[in-house]
């Protein structure tokens, strides 16, 4: 009688269904590491706030997780190497070699992606020889990225030509022109094109370049500011390189595709100096140093006028 009596006052043994449930919250409770996609999207967040080392960590992190994941190799490549341009001695040493790895396994693991092929191509026409740097396999890397994308890997491989022998330097030339003739009405082509050519100090073959972009839309700011920035560098025509940039600075916008807002100032100072008014050209870099104090150009010609 008491058992009988126990055992109906015990409390009813929980269902299967019940334990399972329990179970699955408990375990849903308990800590589980990020997975490789999470530490993906927290090492270029990182990355993007200028936080490399934090970054370098979790990237690593997120490579040896998922050892077959192209994307996450890739951006290895390209933390390890922005890391290594600012260590010194055996840390810039090491980062290069995690910076070649990175890009080098994202290519073999996705051999047709344009970025990936273009990350290793950067690393190994940039960096010297004792880092790891070969700049014959990226001339080779390079033509393949320009089967895969015309437009990028000619300009790819033109720069890394630019850089290299005497023979090969005319054929840079060659490439960027004949892709610039071909797709005139292209704005990216002829915007890249008269990039090159002024990155290479050759103004005189990057403004008709940007006067074509201009002519096509006259509204066109970075066209515009690259015409009068050309115009300044040849010493050509002062007066209308001014209307250009009083124009650019009233036009500037705060986001998107905008130019650095102290350059339009720095340079029409510099058009204040071949008109021979020096107090305008000063009033102008300080105007310029006001926009953005680090803009070091405008400094140095403000610093050149204070010793006339």
């Amino acid at each position: 009688m008491l058992l009988r009596s126990l055992r109906a006052a015990a409390p009813a043994a929980p269902s299967r269904a019940v334990v399972v449930a329990a179970l699955a919250l408990a375990l849903a409770a308990v800590p589980r590491p990020l997975a490789a996609q999470d530490l993906l999207a927290q090492a270029r967040a990182l990355y993007d706030r200028g936080r490399i080392d934090s970054a370098l960590t979790i990237i690593r992190r997120a490579a040896e997780q998922e050892p077959n994941r192209a994307e996450a190799h890739y951006w290895l490549g390209m933390i390890a190497g922005r890391k290594a341009q600012f260590s010194g001695g055996l840390g810039r040493i090491t980062n290069a070699s995690r910076s070649k790895a990175g890009f080098s396994r994202a290519v073999q693991l996705n051999p047709d992606n344009p970025d990936y092929l273009e990350g290793l191509v950067m690393f190994l026409g940039n960096a010297p020889g004792l880092f790891g740097g070969n700049r014959d396999s990226a001339i080779v890397l390079a033509e393949r990225v320009r089967r895969l994308d015309e437009v990028r890997g000619t300009f790819l491989l033109a720069n890394l030509l630019r850089r290299g022998t005497d023979r090969q330097r005319p054929r840079a030339d060659s490439l960027v022109d004949a892709i610039a003739r071909a797709r005139a009405g292209d704005r990216t082509v002829q915007l890249s094109a008269a990039a090159y050519f002024a990155g290479t100090q050759r103004p005189d073959r990057a403004l008709p370049l940007y006067e074509r972009v201009v002519a096509r839309d006259s509204t066109d700011l970075v066209a515009r500011y690259g015409v009068a920035r050309n115009l300044v560098v040849l010493l050509r025509d002062p007066r209308r390189a001014q209307g250009i940039l009083r124009w650019v600075i009233a036009n500037n916008p705060r986001t998107g595709e905008r130019v650095e807002p102290a350059a339009p100032w720095w340079r029409l100072g510099q058009t204040w100096v071949q008109l021979g008014q020096p107090d305008s050209a000063r009033t102008a870099y300080q105007h310029a140093l006001e926009v953005n104090a680090r803009f070091e150009q405008a400094r140095r010609s403000l610093d050149s006028l204070s010793r006339r």
